[in-house]
């Protein structure tokens, strides 16, 4: 083991900071853990789970620099917990701790935020969630499987999380959708409902942070932000529609229904860039910037794509976006892609500027 300092605290780890037979810890999600801890503080929660909490640095993090009065701190695995009650001493903190299943805890107790970060999908866990989190209660929720909800396992993606995915060109926007239907879907049987505050796909993981509202009336109102996105892989079409047939080249489509209101709140995002500000994280402010200035529009147009399916040459993404918008579309670069734009521009307009 070797002792660290991640933000205000300091945690042993396992020797090399990554992977030990039975703790995980990875450096690399720093960003996210200084993120969470800014939400955190902007929804300012009573009683908070980091149900699945490892070496404990993220819930250790959420009760020293956000002052969450009541922290409860899980995991399974007996030398995890062990690390956990290690780390508390050395912070001079106290938590509730808990060596259990994840799903069972959640099922026990009543939480008004849960954050869930799972090896792997967090499907497992989401009716569990669903039945511990509070009204006006608050869901963080982690998935690395994002080989099946990006598109590589469509029928994983089915099975987990209720719908297949599609490897289109804007993949990790519609896996971001699948996994936010997904919970509230699972919220929904318990007439509660979710709704995404920020959300956004990094490194190897995406991360799902949103409210949870109780009621009937607002799980009904919530399904009607649902709708279809189809697409043809034939020729690159696509549209917020439910189309069986391309209206472009006349061939087969395919086709899911997802949530398809903004996945990022501007007043949300501001409020977590102000934190960020706060407690100096500025690239993490510059990265919610971005999300909450992100169109509506649910997909976008990678210019690689487009040009290999309609068998065009490539042209310079500055050049693309000048024409879109000489022609009136607005159009920016996508956050998802470095090579793609958001435009309000239909297919055959995008088409068009590449002849």
């Amino acid at each position: 083991m070797e002792k660290i300092k991640e933000g205000e605290v300091e945690i042993e780890v396992p020797e090399g900071r990554i992977y030990d037979k039975d703790v995980f810890y990875n450096p690399k999600m720093k960003f996210d853990r200084n993120l969470s801890v800014a939400v955190a503080s902007v929804t300012k929660p009573e009683k908070a789970c980091d149900a699945l909490s490892a070496s404990g640095v993220r819930g250790i993090r959420y009760k020293k620099e956000g002052e969450v009065p009541e922290v409860w701190l899980n995991d399974a695995n007996e030398q995890a917990a062990n690390l956990i009650q290690k780390n508390l001493k050395i912070n001079n903190l106290n938590c509730e701790t808990r060596k259990m299943d994840a799903a069972v805890l959640l099922r026990e107790e009543k939480f008004d935020f849960i954050d869930l970060d799972p090896f792997g999908s967090p499907a497992e866990f989401l009716d569990a969630a669903a039945s511990s989190i509070r009204k006006d209660g608050f869901l963080s929720i982690t998935a690395t499987d994002t080989s099946s909800f990006f598109g590589t396992y469509p029928r994983v993606s089915r099975r987990r999380y209720g719908r297949k995915s599609m490897n289109t060109d804007y993949n990790k926007e519609l896996g971001l959708r699948i996994l936010v239907s997904s919970i509230i879907e699972s919220l929904g049987r318990y007439k509660k409902t979710f709704y995404p505050k920020i959300c956004y796909s990094r490194e190897h993981y995406a991360r799902i942070f949103g409210e949870v509202i109780k009621g009937a009336t607002e799980v009904q109102e919530n399904f009607r932000n649902f709708g279809h996105i189809s697409h043809c892989f034939s020729c690159g079409w696509r549209k917020d529609m439910l189309a069986e047939k391309c209206p472009n080249c006349g061939k087969r489509t395919e086709y899911v229904k997802v949530y398809m209101d903004k996945l990022n709140n501007e007043n949300f995002c501001e409020k977590t860039m102000k934190e960020g500000r706060k407690r100096r994280f500025y690239g993490e402010g510059k990265f919610v910037e971005k999300l909450k200035n992100d169109q509506e529009i649910p997909y976008h147009y990678d210019i690689h794509y487009i040009a290999k399916k309609q068998g065009f040459n490539l042209k310079k993404m500055e050049r693309i976006i000048e024409m879109l918008e000489g022609q009136g579309f607005k159009t920016t670069r996508s956050i998802y892609s470095p090579t793609a734009v958001k435009t309000e521009a239909e297919f055959k307009d995008v088409v068009r500027v590449f002849e």
